[in-house]
Formats: C-alpha cells, structure tokens, sequence
C-alpha cells in the first residue's frame, strides 16, 4: 500500500479530486456485500487487480472486489480459530488495520468486549492477506495503563521505506496514543506518546494517520473518529443527534509523533478537530467512522471509506453500510469531493 501512495503523491495534480467539496453529503456507490458486519474497515489494494477489505466481527472477515465500489464478495475469516491473546473477545476481533512490508502483510486486530479495558492489541501476518494464509503472533506488547488508554483500534504508519514505523491505538479514557514499534512490526519497540484527548468528552477513537505534501511540506494527518456510536432509537437515551453521534475528524502536524492541530489551529490534545465528514440525514447517512484513507489508483484520488448507518435500511449492527468518498486536499485539509 505504501508504494502506490508514494508514487502517486509525486504528481499531486492527479490527486486533485473534480467537483464539489462538502462535510456532508451522500457516499459513493457500492455494490455487493455492502452492508452487514462491515464495521472498522481496513482496505488494501494488493498491487494487481484485487481490492481486500479487513472489518470487524467474525475473527476478521475478509471480503474481496475488483474496486472499492465493488461488488464486494465476503470471502472467509482471516483468523478463524480466534486470537492466541487468552482474552474476553479473543473470538470476536475488532478494528482491523492492515498495511504491507517487504512482501509480508501485517493484520494489527483488537481484542476486547464493549465497555471494557481488558483489552489488547494483537498481529498477524499473510503473504498474499487471501483466506486461509494467515498466522497469528498474539500480543505486540503495549503495556495495560487502565488509567489513560484503552489497547484496541490500532493503525500502523510509516512516512515510507526508510523511516521509523509507529502504531497509534485507543478510544475513550485519554483517547488516541501511539508507539513506536521494531522492524518488523511485529513488537512494541519504546514508549507511549499522547496524540488526541478531548478533557471534557472523552468519545474519540479509531485514529488513523496518513502523509500528504502541501506546497512542499510534508503534513500529517491525524483521522479519528468522535462521538457516540452503535445506538439505536431503543438505545437508553434514544438516538443520538446528528451532532452528538459518530463523525469524522482530523488533525495535522509537521511531525508523525506530536503537534497536532486542528483547522484553526486548537491542539488536538485539548479538543481539537476539524470535521471531516459527518451525518447527513437527506442523504441518508448517519454516524460515519471508523475509518481508514489510502491511494486508489482505480479512483487516481485519496480516498477514505468508513462505515455507517443508513437510517431507510436501520440502526442495528447487521444493517450497517460500507462507505467512501474521494478526498481533496487542495485547501491543505482533507474535504470530501464530488
């Protein structure tokens, strides 16, 4: 994945989306095995002619189309004897992130139950990421601190080939944090940093970071997810409003470790978080996150996918939708573009 964002951030006219720019507004088309347990998806284009998609439930269900529009065709379990993680969940995996090195596929999963933080990260590695060539390596190794971090929704990042690898995890409590790990990322290899907390709100999770030059300096952007997910009308409280629930957000630096700051420069460590994307109900969709942004080459854009919920079909998880939207960063922040 890496090396078609590296080629492709070269020509920046062509990632340079037509059209219309919007915080809400519809998704793209997608056809297939668009809605069910497409929860926290990760999407990897293998280089050739097959689009992966990694998403929560089921040890990791692995679904494969020849765009990310699809038709999307669920094809197996990536782990389907669970994790070797002797945890609550370790039969029901979340918040998949996958991300290739040096030929080596690497699945970074989360094992946990809702609410609570005996959780823990874990990996797993492929040659081909298909079904059935999995291995599992259990635990990358961050210590439990109950205090500030939850271990789950992790995301692996690297500016390219030659620079320090980093995974940034957690949601809720002090929300997103990151360390840095060996090479090959199989292990934790120092200590925490704190990149995002809101003190008065601690919903914000599912962080996922990705580099993008802006007339000559290299920025990067600290996605995340905020809000309340996952309620339905029945829910105690009843649904959240639009503003209230899911969304997605972003901050940015000129480091991949520290310094990140929203639109009008509030630091992401205080609040901070400029909208990316969020509900919108004339077009159906409410709650988007979960999200994750790459290179399409099949789109000559960034693009960002995510799940959501489209009220028309219902709030319940096996109703939830696979989403994306082409991404524009003309102004030096990412907006939607149509």
């Amino acid at each position: 994945m890496i090396s078609y964002l590296l080629g492709a951030l070269c020509v920046l006219p062509s990632l340079i989306a037509a059209g219309p720019l919007a915080k809400r507004g519809p998704t793209q088309a997608c056809s297939g095995d668009c809605q069910g347990q497409v929860h926290d998806p990760s999407v990897v284009y293998d280089g050739q002619a097959t689009y992966y998609r990694f998403t929560t439930d089921n040890e990791i269900t692995i679904a494969t189309a020849p765009s990310i529009a699809g038709p999307w065709t669920n094809q197996g379990a990536a782990l389907p004897g669970g994790s070797s993680i002797d945890k609550p969940g370790r039969y029901d995996l979340w918040a998949p992130d996958v991300f290739l090195q040096d030929g080596t596929y690497y699945m970074y999963y989360s094992v946990s139950t809702i609410g609570s933080q005996n959780s823990d990260i874990g990996v797993a590695t492929s040659p081909s990421m298909a079904v059935g060539t999995w291995t599992d390596h259990g635990s990358i190794g961050i210590p439990r601190d109950d205090s500030r971090w939850n271990r789950i929704d992790p995301n692996l990042f690297q500016h390219d080939a030659n620079s320090p690898l980093y995974l940034s995890f957690g949601s809720f409590w002090e929300n997103i944090w990151q360390v840095p790990m060996s090479n090959p990322p199989l292990s934790v290899a120092g200590n925490a940093v704190h990149l995002e907390q809101n003190p008065s709100n601690p919903a914000a999770e599912g962080s996922y970071q990705f580099w993008y030059p802006v007339e000559g300096t290299d920025y990067y952007y600290l996605f995340f997810s905020k809000g309340i997910c996952c309620d339905t009308p029945s829910s105690p409280g009843g649904l959240p409003s639009e503003n209230e629930a899911y969304k997605i957000m972003v901050c940015r630096s000129t480091s991949p470790t520290a310094g990140f700051v929203d639109q009008d420069g509030v630091d992401c460590l205080q609040g901070g978080g400029t909208l990316v994307y969020g509900s919108d109900s004339s077009n159906d969709v409410y709650a988007p996150g979960g999200q994750g942004v790459f290179y399409d080459p099949g789109q000559s854009s960034v693009v960002m996918y995510y799940h959501y919920v489209k009220p028309s079909v219902g709030y319940n998880s096996d109703q939830f939708q696979f989403g994306w939207n082409k991404l524009d960063f003309s102004s030096g922040w990412p907006v939607v573009a149509y």
